[in-house]
């Protein structure tokens, strides 16, 4: 009877997970009925990351493993990094799928994998089924409470930070959810029991996972073990001697151990490009994510904090390894989103799944009465569903009305694949940035500015783009300049139109026109 019980529930919780994953697919499908004229691009939100990812993944279909940047007039040598989408790419030749088929199929299956691995991490934490479900199911649908400080100008973490919130997370792109996935499966390495060979090829495989994926999420996962493996030997107590602390916290020890070795080679290898490869380098000094001022987090986790709060009040001092780790976890990962480091943000990461733990022992403390158990959690939900409701409406919306950002002109589409299938290899492309964002996604260009992080020097070379684009001086002088950017050639159709007409284009040799979208050569035949 009892193995019957724990089957349905797996089973529920693996409806669950697919139904949810499929809810943040849902309105990617929606959109692409909304199209019409223009064509939606495929991205709800956060588009020019978006096409970043894609345009690695080009790499990887073309058969690369090492990655060059396309957003940069000077690459520089190929490495070893964004491999998970390199991945993709070679998943989407081998299958002879499209590039943005592939990608949203990753993101659903890495939101199944992030939010069952969830559930099992609330079944090792917390003793209660009911207040495993509590928990389960905030993590699904839960947000904050940022759409109530939308009218206070408050930009609040649950609608800046899609990562801060598990359903956004799974919303956004495909390598999210998987890095939420492999610090789960970390976490759960070091706390589960059962055979120690399998805790540390699992611990061992998500380090790799982790650091290949979102090599800085690793030190708030890092952090997180070693504070709460500390605070384990503590309540052990020094005094039952070395021998007994070895004894009883070895699997944890050696488990923290393997998934540490599993992360470092990519950590290393991630910092020392950061000194020897000039491109890169750039990259990183500009990929600078400070958190937000506090008050945008209290709002942003809303009633999770508040209940959390409430949840670690009601457990205090803690007296399972689960409950100090839920703690252990918010504590030190709460620090770090202040920490001196560039990346603040994106370490939120993660922390729902502990507040939400916490907000569940909260919620289940603060109300006994079962039927109001059941009337408070509906009521928490329903305040906590409009946030993602905002976030997803916002961008079909952006795809009825035809906004720039989600949507191709069918022109410029004819343009890009003429590109791709006439662009000699590594061309330098003079396009407007949200062109030039695109572009190496359907061919193999360079661009002058493509992305505020990944193009050197960004904000110079965006300058410089609208400033050639904006030309009036003498078409020598214009054309000099083009010259000596190495430009060979220009892509000018409605979003360079709007940045001006410049003299140096007058008889310039047109090989390609669709509707107002022309291509040009960089200089005379």
């Amino acid at each position: 009877m009892q193995s019957m019980k724990n089957r349905v529930e797996w089973i529920s919780a693996l409806v669950l997970c697919l139904a949810v994953a499929g809810a943040a697919l849902a309105p990617y499908l929606l959109a692409s009925r909304l199209d019409k004229p223009a064509v939606f691009n495929g991205f709800l939100i956060n588009p020019m990351d978006g096409f970043s990812y894609l345009a690695k993944m080009r790499q990887g279909a073309d058969g690369s493993w090492l990655f060059h940047l396309p957003y940069a007039p000077e690459p520089g040598p190929g490495t070893f990094v964004y491999v998970y989408y390199l991945f993709l790419g070679h998943v989407a030749s081998w299958l002879g799928l499209p590039l943005l088929t592939v990608y949203h199929v990753a993101r659903f299956l890495a939101a199944v994998v992030m939010f069952m691995l969830a559930f099992i991490f609330f079944k090792r934490t917390l003793s209660e089924s009911r207040v495993t479900w509590i928990a389960f199911l905030l993590t699904l649908f839960g947000s904050g409470l940022g759409w109530l400080a939308i009218p206070f100008g408050i930009q609040a973490s649950d609608l800046l930070i899609p990562e801060s919130i598990p359903f956004l997370t799974a919303y956004t792109n495909a390598h999210f959810p998987l890095a939420a996935a492999a610090i789960l499966g970390g976490v759960l390495s070091v706390l589960g029991n059962g055979r120690l060979g399998l805790r540390l090829l699992a611990a061992f495989i998500c380090g790799n996972l982790l650091g290949a994926v979102l090599p800085f999420s690793v030190v708030s996962l890092m952090v997180t073990l070693l504070v709460w493996l500390a605070w384990e030997l503590h309540s052990q107590g020094w005094r039952s001697g070395v021998a007994s602390l070895w004894s009883n916290q070895r699997p944890r020890l050696l488990s923290t151990l393997a998934l540490m070795v599993g992360t470092l080679p990519w950590l290393i290898y991630d910092l020392w490009l950061t000194w020897t490869h000039p491109v890169l380098a750039a990259w990183t000094a500009q990929n600078i994510t400070p958190s937000p001022p506090l008050l945008n987090y209290i709002f942003g986790y809303g009633l999770i904090l508040i209940l959390g709060i409430a949840g670690a009040a009601a457990i205090w001092p803690p007296r399972q390894p689960g409950g100090r780790l839920l703690l252990a976890w918010v504590v030190s990962n709460g620090i770090l989103l202040y920490a001196p480091f560039s990346l603040q943000r994106r370490l939120t990461l993660g922390l729902f799944f502990p507040l939400a733990g916490l907000a569940a022992l909260g919620l289940e403390r603060l109300v006994r009465s079962r039927s109001w158990l059941r009337i408070v959690f509906v009521v928490v939900l329903i305040l906590s569903v409009p946030s993602n409701l905002i976030v997803v409406s916002a961008g079909l919306s952006g795809v009825r009305i035809g906004e720039p950002a989600v949507v191709h002109l069918q022109d410029e589409l004819d343009a890009y694949q003429w590109l791709g299938e006439h662009a000699p290899r590594q061309a330098l492309v003079l396009a407007a940035p949200d062109t030039g964002n695109r572009l190496p996604v359907f061919a193999d260009v360079r661009v002058l500015y493509g992305h505020p992080f990944e193009t050197p020097d960004a904000d110079t070379q965006k300058a410089l783009v609208e400033s050639i684009y904006a030309w009036d001086g003498s078409i020598e002088d214009g054309r000099r300049l083009l010259s000596n950017q190495s430009v060979d050639l220009i892509f000018y159709g409605q979003r360079e139109r709007a940045l001006g007409r410049p003299t140096w284009l007058e008889g310039l040799p047109l090989v390609f026109q669709s509707g107002n979208v022309e291509i040009y050569q960089a200089v005379m035949p």
